[in-house]
């Protein structure tokens, strides 16, 4: 295949399935290929990094980076756990149309990924992960020609610290990298509990102190990926996207962890992306995870699968611009029956198993304390209605894989499971 030839595109194949979703295999080769590297950093809640306003200096490495980026400051999950959210990101679809609200559910092969679009598309794809849960069986490794979970060699999960790992397998992935362009997603654990203790970035005993310890450690292995890529002059023609799944609760509404609620500390995540001929800024506009892979597709001039969902986030001459809000649905079955969507910066959440529902004005009230459902009926029943819509369409139909006795019991230990 001629890759630095103009754009030529083939439809190689289609099919489609019950939920309107098809697979679109497609060639694309163009003048100029810019790499990829897709940074994923495991329960990452937006408001603990110096660039979105957090007062320690848990992100020297981040923030750096951001300062030469786009940072998007209302990028928002679809779901508050790893799985569903993780397959949003690389589908474009919500988790309505990809169907994962289990641990047992798989990404099934039916759906188009970013990395089998790219690697369809003439780009050498790898993976570096650290969650137990994207071992190959549960289909996260489709489209990837290299894709690396030894870091789980070294035990637990929970038990161990990867991100120095992690760090030390990307920037080989990075060497390996020849004259095609390369599709690097990078997966980093830590920030996820158990929260372990880093002597050289102690901020305490509480939990939360923890966890501001394993961002600070993240971020500066993070740093070494990213001067790696500069010395070895990578940097200027790679695209770069920093993303978080899910964020993490600390008492923010009575509650620790995640998976259990929609409130803006578990779906509110970092977004800062960096791509060669942007200007850097920041943007306001609400996004979701579906518009992360049809955004960069749109940077590399390849164009979206009809599957994905998600929008092109607005560009012109080399700036990213704000554009018209998204209206963002989010749930969650872990624990919970709830669902949300966010609009005009008024968020409704359901919680089907309480009967209850709650109604917030973020721009009024952005730490989501004042419940306004009662005084605003009109408003709730609107958006009452939004959600009811996205949700006609039938969730998608898929299998269910049983958990083997090892897995279950790393779940288990991580929350997961009861």
């Amino acid at each position: 295949m001629s890759k630095w030839k103009g754009i030529t595109v083939f439809l190689v194949a289609c099919s489609l399935i019950a939920t309107g979703c098809g697979k679109l295999r497609e060639t694309v080769s163009i003048d100029r290929q810019p790499n990829v590297v897709l940074i994923m950093i495991d329960t990452l809640r937006a408001d603990h990094l110096g660039v979105y306003g957090y007062s320690r200096p848990t992100s020297p490495n981040i923030d750096r980076f951001a300062a030469d980026a786009v940072v998007f400051d209302r990028m928002h999950a679809v779901s508050p756990w790893t799985m569903p959210s993780t397959a949003s990101i690389f589908t474009s679809l919500p988790p309505r149309d990809h169907g994962i609200t289990e641990w047992e559910n798989p990404l099934e092969e039916r759906f188009l990924t970013l990395a089998e679009h790219l690697q369809s598309s003439g780009y050498k794809t790898e993976a570096i992960v650290s969650h137990v849960i994207f071992r190959p069986r549960y289909g996260f490794n489709q489209g990837f020609d290299r894709f690396e979970a030894l870091v789980l060699g070294k035990g637990k999960s929970r038990l161990i610290t990867s991100s120095r790992e992690v760090t030390d397998r990307a920037i080989k992935a990075v060497d390996r990298g020849g004259r095609e362009p390369f599709f690097l997603w990078v997966h980093y654990f830590d920030p996820h509990n158990n929260y372990l203790r880093h002597e050289e970035f102690d901020f305490g005993k509480k939990k939360v102190d923890l966890y501001d310890g394993e961002i600070a450690y993240t971020d500066k292995h993070i740093g070494r990926l990213l001067d790696h890529l500069r010395k070895t002059g990578r940097f200027k023609d790679t695209v770069i996207a920093i993303i978080a799944d899910h964020g993490e609760e600390f008492g923010d509404h009575g509650g620790t962890w995640h998976s259990r609620t929609l409130y803006e500390e578990v779906l509110r995540v970092p977004f800062i992306l960096r791509a060669p001929g942007f200007s850097p800024g920041r943007v306001d506009t609400v996004l979701w995870q579906l518009d992360v892979a049809p955004t960069i597709l749109s940077l590399l001039n390849v164009a979206p699968p009809p599957s994905f969902q998600g929008r092109v986030i607005e560009h012109a001459e080399g700036r990213f611009i704000k554009g018209a809000d998204r209206t963002v649905f989010a749930e969650t079955y872990r624990f919970a029956d709830k669902r949300a969507v966010f609009h005009e910066n008024r968020k409704y959440i359901e919680d089907r198993e309480a009967k209850k529902t709650e109604l917030f004005d973020l721009g009024e009230d952005p730490k989501e304390q004042n419940n306004v459902v009662d005084a605003q009926p009109e408003r709730a029943a609107a958006l009452r209605a939004m959600l009811e819509e996205h949700h006609t369409r039938a969730r998608a139909k898929i299998s269910s894989n049983p958990i083997p006795g090892e897995l279950a019991e790393e779940l288990k230990s991580l929350g997961y499971l009861q």
